[in-house]
C-alpha cells in the first residue's frame, strides 16, 4: 500500500509531508474575509453619512436663499414655504418638522434656531437699523455601521442669510 504522504527534503536538516498545504488558501480566506467586509461596509455607510451631511448642508443654504427672498405677509406661512423648500430640496431625507427657520431682527446675542446673529448683522450700513436675518437650521439622525458596530450620529446644519425685502 502506498502512502498519499511523501517526504521531501526542503532544506537540510528539515523535511516536510508534501500535500501539508491543502486548504490553507480557505483558512487564510475565512481570517481575511470579515475584515475586508467590515472595511467595504464601514466604507459605503461612511460614504451615505457623507452624502445626507452634503445634502443637509445644500438643503439648508437654499431654504435660507429662499426664505431671504421670499416676501413676508403671514408669518407662519413663510416659515411654512421655507420648511417645504427645505423638505422639497432634500430630496426626502428631511421632513418639514425637521427644519426650523426663523426670521429675525438681530441683537447680537439672538440665537433663533440654534443660530447665533452674524458679526455686523445688528446694523445695516444703508439704512443704519438692524437688517433683519433669516435663520434655518436643520439636525437629524443617522446611522453609521461597521460591522457588527453600529454609531447613530446627528446631522446638522446652521445658515443665517440677510433678509433681501424689507426690513422688518
Amino acid at each position: 500500500m502506498t502512502s498519499r504522504w511523501r517526504r521531501t527534503r526542503t532544506r537540510p536538516g528539515r523535511s516536510t509531508l508534501a500535500g501539508d498545504e491543502h486548504g490553507s488558501a480557505v483558512v487564510e480566506l475565512a481570517l481575511i474575509l470579515p475584515i475586508v467586509i467590515a472595511l467595504v461596509l464601514g466604507t459605503i455607510t461612511g460614504g451615505i453619512a457623507y452624502f445626507r451631511k452634503i445634502t443637509v448642508l445644500d438643503s439648508v443654504r437654499e431654504g435660507a436663499r429662499y426664505g431671504a427672498s421670499l416676501k413676508v405677509s403671514d408669518p407662519a406661512v413663510w416659515i411654512a414655504d421655507v420648511q417645504a423648500r427645505v423638505a422639497q430640496v432634500s430630496g426626502g431625507y428631511i421632513t418639514a418638522s425637521q427644519v426650523c427657520a426663523a426670521l429675525v431682527k438681530p441683537t447680537g446675542s439672538e440665537t433663533s434656531c440654534g443660530v447665533p446673529d452674524p458679526a455686523g448683522a445688528s446694523t445695516d450700513p444703508i439704512v443704519g437699523a438692524p437688517a433683519s436675518v433669516v435663520k434655518v437650521s436643520v439636525a437629524i439622525p443617522t446611522s453609521v455601521q461597521f460591522f457588527f458596530f453600529s454609531q447613530t450620529v446627528t446631522l446638522g446644519s446652521n445658515v443665517a442669510a440677510r433678509y433681501e425685502r424689507d426690513i422688518i
